[in-house]
């Protein structure tokens, strides 16, 4: 590959984007790398783990059991699919259907307690500040790739 090739993806790396080479007839697809994939694996791992205590498939541990109860303090985790860091303070909380038949108040709870579960591991990347877990993150709530709801600031949410 020439020189001016490889500074040439070397940019893309800090600017992203995405650029397609050929060297010898054969075709090279080079991608920016996702920035925050560690902390949204470590962040999407947690939610798994919250699932497992609300169904009662995780002991206290996080190990497999059969004979676990369930947990209702994280039954939130069974109406969130994906929390996303995208940057800053700013989260994207995807749930699942059933997560419209909730009470005003329960889409409130479970939004908070999936975005205080984010903000936790957020902290410990220092990727935000303890001030932004008082004042609340940039939350948008997506269910079926449509913004059903966001954050007004201070743990406030508003839904369509």
């Amino acid at each position: 590959m020439k020189f001016k090739n490889i500074i040439a993806l070397s940019l893309l790396g800090i600017c992203g984007g995405t650029v397609t080479t050929s060297l010898a007839n054969n075709n090279y697809v080079y991608a920016a790398k996702d920035k925050y994939k560690s902390i949204n694996k470590e962040i999407s791992d947690t939610l798994a783990q919250s699932k497992g205590w609300a169904n009662g498939t995780l002991d206290e541990n996080g190990s497999s059991t059969d004979s676990g109860s369930a947990n209702d303090e994280f039954d939130w985790a069974n109406y969130v699919t994906k929390i996303k860091y995208t940057g800053k303070n700013k989260l994207n909380i995807y749930v699942t259907n059933d997560f419209n038949s909730l009470s005003s108040e329960d889409k409130k709870d479970s939004i908070m307690k999936a975005e205080n579960s984010a903000a936790a591991i957020l902290l410990d990347h220092k990727k935000i500040k303890e001030n932004d877990t008082i004042k609340g993150l940039n939350v948008k709530v997506i269910n079926n790739n449509q913004t059903i709801g966001r954050s007004l600031g201070h743990h406030s949410y508003s839904f369509n």
